[in-house]
């Protein structure tokens, strides 16, 4: 799992809607692509219709709420170990070209169909998710209480990404949705897993699991281990009893459905089948949320659109463009190279900063850098360079006797001139590398001064 998801994903500004409209569900063409048919004659779907009808009037955070307790006992038929047909009948699962009875292939859901048909365009029939689902179940109640239509859940996803894939980890349940860092609390167990080069865009750190404001609707993420090694878990807080410290959350994918459970922070316990700990040592970070308005694609400009970079330096790359986001991906001539999550690229208000790490691996020559924004995408130029010094043949920056007799054996054959590097560094009298080029290294070596440029610094673009 990489740590910097979590936290590139809840680092990601959100303009607040004045204005926010739910759409009820309804058994529309479009809707199968939303919902299976099974769940659609489901009383779960009955339940969700309900939840969002009544709570139309209510907060972003409530309305989540509402359509997570709808869908209460709702069973994974691979972990739940329940009759598959039964199952079928009440909704649970859709028809596919393989039934997966395998507990550990957690994948068969409503849910994670949703995601896998809806937001990634796959067809359900070639291909199931096997996935620990929690944070699809929460991605997918958000989707319903209103979270982004489907064209702009798709941009998001995409742009983030940077190509078709879903996450199975509970870092990534985020997905397409993104919360401002002024509503983030982090626990001390979560202080290793803060980016340092985010300092300056965090509000709460090491916040104590006791007085996080916790909220009906509002997001906990767990490590169930108090390790805080991995944020391994996502529910939805129901209540929190401040006189008992009782906190009450409801979740997809415990004990193979959905399901609300309690925990008491102030115990000691073995809990979830993890050792003996403090349960508040479990609880990693909580998130307030709002309305998203509607990101709308934008023109990404940056003022280097073409830029050189020296693979022999002592650091990468800064490009500057317009953008708002801080949520990116980079690909580089046309091969997926990671995003600010997962590698050494850094995204703030515009600014990416890639590693030279990242960059080592780029041959001399041209190369495009496509950035992806979840507001819009720029290709940059990147002129791969190293310096040399004219003349020298062999790379140890000294011009000799060395470099004339190496040139000697390049054109007598006796050695390889590898990717051409002795010809374009010591061709120095017209366009192809021949003997007056081994006559001039000696002139210089002689000390004659000859107009040409031996023993000066060039770029070697390849």
């Amino acid at each position: 799992m990489s740590y910097k998801r979590i936290v590139s994903s809840l680092l990601t500004a959100v303009i607040v809607c004045s204005t926010f409209i739910i759409s009820v569900p309804s058994a529309s063409a479009k809707d199968d692509y939303k919902y299976s048919a099974e769940y659609q004659s489901s009383p779960y779907y009955e339940k969700l219709t309900a939840a969002l009808e009544n709570s139309a009037d209510k907060t972003a955070m409530e309305r989540t709420l509402a359509v997570a307790l709808s869908q209460e006992g709702y069973k994974n038929y691979a972990t739940a170990g329940i009759d598959v047909d039964q199952a079928r009948a009440d909704g649970l699962l859709w028809t596919g070209t393989t039934l997966r009875m395998n507990s550990s292939q957690t994948g068969n859901t409503e849910y994670t169909r949703w995601a896998q048909r809806y937001v990634m365009d796959r067809d359900e029939q070639s291909q199931y998710l096997d996935c620990d689902w929690c944070a699809i179940f929460v991605s997918w109640c958000l989707y319903q209480a209103g979270y982004n239509d489907d064209e702009r859940l798709k941009r998001y996803y995409y742009s983030y990404y940077a190509e078709p894939r879903i996450e199975f980890d509970a870092d990534s349940w985020i997905m397409a949705y993104n919360f401002k860092q002024q509503d983030v609390y982090y626990t001390p167990k979560a202080h290793h897993k803060l980016d340092k080069y985010y300092w300056n865009t965090y509000y709460h750190i090491d916040v104590d699991p006791f007085d996080i404001p916790y909220k009906p609707g509002g997001l906990i993420f767990f490590s169930w281990d108090s390790s805080g090694q991995w944020f391994d878990h996502v529910a939805i807080v129901v209540d929190y009893d401040k006189d008992t410290n009782v906190l009450t959350y409801t979740n997809g994918n415990s004990d193979g459905q959905v399901i609300t459970r309690q925990i008491d922070l102030d115990v000691e316990e073995e809990f979830r089948g993890q050792q003996f700990a403090k349960n508040s040592d479990r609880v990693m970070a909580y998130v307030d949320y709002d309305a998203i308005l509607p990101l709308e694609p934008k023109d990404i400009t940056t003022d280097t659109p073409e830029i050189e970079w020296d693979r022999k330096g002592s650091s990468g790359v800064k490009i500057q463009t317009n953008s708002e986001s801080v949520i990116g991906s980079v690909s580089i001539d046309g091969s997926y190279q990671g995003s600010i999550v997962e590698s050494n690229m850094i995204l703030h208000e515009g600014l990416l900063s890639i590693g030279k790490s990242e960059l080592a691996h780029l041959g001399l020559g041209s190369h495009e850098l496509m950035l992806t924004f979840d507001d819009g995408a720029v290709p940059v130029t990147l002129n791969v360079y190293e310096n040399y010094m004219i003349g020298d043949a062999n790379g140890d920056n000294k011009i000799n006797i060395v470099d004339a007799s190496t040139v000697q054996r390049v054109l007598a054959d006796m050695d390889k001139d590898a990717d051409g590097v002795i010809g374009r560094r010591c061709s120095v009298t017209g366009e192809k590398l021949n003997i007056s080029d081994v006559t001039a290294i000696q002139r210089k070596i002689a000390q004659y001064n000859d107009a040409y440029r031996i023993g000066e610094t060039a770029k070697d673009f390849g």
